[in-house]
């Protein structure tokens, strides 16, 4: 066999095998920028994860400050209402 033969075989096997690497690089480049899209898309779920329990908090908050500010209301009125209720027993001028 001359070297003349091995040519052709030799070049198929180096184009190959750098078809192969080629390959080989762009998926790993693929992967690694999927990779960051993955983690990307994670970072934003978690920020808006940590939104809603936020939300909620502050949900939870203002219904226990409106419940509050509604019992106030409520035992202002009462003192208010007594308050009449004496002024008019004592028949004393409270305005």
């Amino acid at each position: 066999m001359e070297i003349k033969d091995l040519w052709v075989p030799g070049i198929s096997a180096v184009l190959a095998i750098g078809a192969s690497m080629a390959t080989v690089t762009a998926t790993a480049q693929d992967a690694d920028e999927l990779t960051t899209r993955i983690t990307n898309v994670e970072i934003k779920q978690a920020g808006e994860e940590s939104t809603k329990v936020m939300v909620k908090q502050n949900t939870d908050r203002l219904e226990r400050l409106e419940a509050i500010v509604e019992k106030i209301a409520e035992q202002q009125l009462k003192t208010l209402q007594n308050q009449a209720i004496m002024c008019e027993k004592l028949d004393a001028n409270c305005k």
